[in-house]
């Protein structure tokens, strides 16, 4: 054991076991002695097949689908839709951009972007009819490395930036994962499994492709969010609440479809399964409720600027409320208990009191020349000029916005006459201070933010009005932050804005940088905001904005009322109207998201397998290398740790929750985060222990061209209920791996 050190010109000190001071310019440092970590346990394996006491071949079906559920679980492939959804999202949008014709041109884009979409899923049926008939009868415990990508003629995808070849990769990675959960429950004896061989597994996958790809459809084009078999299985209503985005909720119910098919009993039970994936025969081509809403924009802006000056416009806004209401299905039971017109009355009449002093002409012309003059770098407008409809625009937004903030109250709320015109006064003051300018606000309203002016929210992007897809704040922030700054800047992936910054090299602080903010309408999607804004390929583009949370609008913006207007449940990157991101830009280009931590479950063995995947940067692999290699074991603890704080333990337990409710594993209250602090616990023990020894692997794994590397801890527990309760058998066993893997 070392004794403390002082070091009184404040150069580092670190103990012989690699321990920093935090003291400056004076070190004082020391260290306990070692904690012995506990004695694993032990787990005893039944020698009895779970499919010899199975009630029959329904529960069998189903408890193999289950298992082969787990098998399939990808993260990448919702990745994977995401930027395919994104890319056919903004082609769809910048085709409008195209066509003179209003009216038209959303059914033309939307024939563009369908042959686009059709011809992705004709080369996926071509790759995967090519994988069926390659493997034939071929028995799935024949399947060798590489074989796949030889059979479709496709030597990788190199090129991890380009869409298609994004999603044809997931496809054969779940074409692999089928094999090999296919062999994992054949072993376990489950018949209906293991007697299918390579070919028809494949066959099955390929069938699930043009189904899934009309939803990624549907939700480009801006459709109300359906699932992928509304009536198949109660996935989609488990999920609603821990879902991140409609194309997390398509790659779940994709691979519960998957799974089902495979382990389907009989031809009738999988035929019936086909038919329930089929559009649904609804014209594609039919406006989506987001276009009608574009159109209701329009008239109303243009209504609010002819009106007569005072005059409430009760009759504008109650042709407009109902449309709103069409593009919120999550409404409906309001409506339903007390009926749309009495809502659409309740809420005009005292909104278009609110509105009256700023309807008419002189007052549009005044509103635009002062958005002119605070967006002036956004819309390319002179500050003495401008756009004349930017005022009426400008209100309709903020009626728009005090509409759907007004309609989630609760229905008790909506009938109460005088609480109900409380709630829109507040709403519309709220909604009009992010929407109109300072200096026709109330002084109490306009909020300054860090560089102590007003901004405004703009109906973006300008070339497609008026099919407007987002906003933008006005303003672009200059922020210099601080090293703890930083640090309580917590992102959704559960990193901080800190490890992002060290791993895009920051190396001196503060940091300056400049924030761009956003939020989505209804039918916009980050890949609208990525077309229009940034210069990278929508998969990289899409990992430039994150979620703008209270404490990230707090510190970057000095404001934390800039941050989500519209989000309900779990954080996380929702992709609904109302969600509001941020891009942070450093040395002139932003700063992109990397995944750093993943949890899968495995459920095919008969002790269910956890595996947690910590995933290491460039920067921290080379320096842990670097400590092992000098001893400083300390520091090597102390970097795993400060990668798995509270933020990280929360992300955990989110993905442990959605996890169980995906398997259906009941687990009783706070079970979920229990589980992630031992998991958590478990890592910083087994890095304590078996990382030292493990320094040349490390090594290894720096020097590999691959890029950071990847930790990954095994849980062993002994049967689901010890899953669901949350006791693992034992500490992980460790793995490491040159590269980023997240399998």
């Amino acid at each position: 054991m070392s004794m403390p050190v002082l070091n009184p010109y404040g150069e580092e000190v670190t103990t012989e076991m690699g321990a920093t001071s935090p003291f400056a310019p004076v070190s004082l440092a020391g260290m306990a002695e070692p904690v012995a970590a506990p004695p694993p346990g032990q787990v005893l394996r039944s020698p009895f097949a779970e499919a010899a006491v199975a009630a029959g071949d329904g529960d069998r079906a189903a408890e193999s689908a289950d298992a082969l559920l787990a098998e399939l679980e990808d993260p990448g492939f919702t990745e994977a839709l995401e930027a395919l959804a994104d890319e056919a999202a903004a082609r769809h949008l910048k085709s409008v951009g195209t066509w003179s014709n209003d009216s038209e041109a959303p059914t033309l884009a939307t024939a563009d972007t369908t042959q686009w979409l059709e011809h992705l899923a004709g080369e996926a049926d071509r790759i995967l009819g090519a994988l069926e008939a390659y493997f034939g009868d071929r028995p799935a415990d024949s399947l060798q490395e590489g074989e796949i990508e030889a059979a479709t003629g496709i030597d990788g995808f190199t090129d991890p930036a380009d869409v298609q070849q994004l999603f044809f990769g997931k496809l054969l990675d779940k074409a692999k994962k089928l094999a090999k959960g296919a062999v994992k429950l054949a072993k376990k004896g489950i018949s209906v499994v293991g007697n299918l061989a390579l070919g028809p597994l494949f066959g099955k996958l390929r069938q699930l492709v043009k189904p899934l790809l009309a939803k990624v459809l549907d939700t480009a084009i801006g459709k109300l969010p359906e699932s992928l078999r509304p009536l198949a299985t109660q996935l989609a209503a488990k999920l609603r609440g821990e879902t991140g985005s409609h194309e997390e909720e398509l790659a779940d119910t994709f691979d519960r479809s998957l799974a089902e098919l495979v382990t389907a009993p009989d031809d009738a039970t999988a035929a019936h399964l086909l038919a329930e994936l089929q559009p649904s025969g609804e014209d594609p081509y039919a406006p989506s409720a987001a276009h009608e809403l574009d159109s209701a924009r329009v008239r109303l802006a243009r209504e609010l600027t002819e009106a007569d000056p005072g005059v409430p416009p009760v009759a504008q806004l109650e042709q407009f409320i109902p449309v709103v209401m069409a593009a919120m299905p999550l409404i409906r039971m309001g409506v339903r208990m007390i009926g749309r017109d009495r809502i659409v009355g309740g809420i005009a009449k005292p909104l278009s009191q609110l509105i009256a002093s700023m309807v008419g002409q002189d007052a549009a012309n005044l509103l635009s020349r002062h958005i002119a003059s605070a967006g002036l770098g956004l819309l390319g407008l002179e500050a003495g000029g401008g756009d004349a409809t930017l005022g009426g625009e400008a209100l309709a937004a903020a009626a728009e916005d005090t509409v759907r903030k007004v309609l989630t109250l609760p229905p008790e709320s909506l009938e109460n006459e005088l609480l109900l015109e409380t709630e829109i006064q507040d709403a519309f003051a709220e909604a009009a201070a992010r929407h109109l300018p300072a200096t026709v606000l109330r002084p109490e309203l306009a909020e300054p933010g860090a560089d102590g002016e007003h901004g405004v929210w703009l109906m973006m992007p300008r070339v497609t009005r008026p099919c407007f897809r987002y906003k933008k704040y006005s303003r672009v922030i200059p922020v210099r932050i601080t090293r703890p700054m930083a640090r309580a800047v917590i992102l959704s992936g559960g990193d901080s804005l800190e490890q992002r910054l060290l791993d895009d090299g920051a190396e001196a602080w503060p940091v300056d940088g400049e924030v761009e903010l956003y939020e989505l309408l209804p039918g916009g999607g980050l890949g609208h905001v990525s077309a229009f804004e940034s210069t990278d390929g929508p998969v990289a583009a899409a990992e430039e904005f994150e979620e703008l949370t209270e404490s990230a609008a707090t510190v970057l913006a000095g404001n934390p009322r800039l941050a989500h207007v519209g989000h309900h449940g779990r954080p996380g990157r929702h992709r609904r109207p109302g969600s509001r991101y941020f891009r942070f830009r450093h040395h002139g280009r932003p700063v992109h998201r990397k995944h750093f931590l993943g949890v899968l479950f495995d459920l095919t063995a008969p002790q269910p397998v956890l595996r947690l995947n910590l995933v290491f940067g460039e920067r921290d692999t080379h320096e842990l290398a670097a400590h092992l290699q000098r001893r400083h074991f300390v520091q090597v603890v102390a970097i795993v740790r400060r990668l798995l704080g509270p933020a990280a333990v929360r992300a955990v337990e989110g993905r442990l929750t959605k996890l169980m409710t995906k398997h259906g594993i009941t687990a009783e209250a706070g079970a979920a985060a229990r589980l992630a602090q031992k998991l958590v616990d478990g890592v910083l023990r087994t890095v304590s222990d078996q990382l030292p020894a493990a320094a040349a692997t490390l090594a290894k794994a720096a020097q590999d061209p691959a890029p950071g590397a990847t930790l990954t801890f095994t849980f062993g527990f002994a049967d689901r209920a010890a899953l669901a309760a949350g006791t693992p058998a034992s500490d992980p066993a460790v793995a490491i791996r040159p590269g980023r893997h997240r399998d």
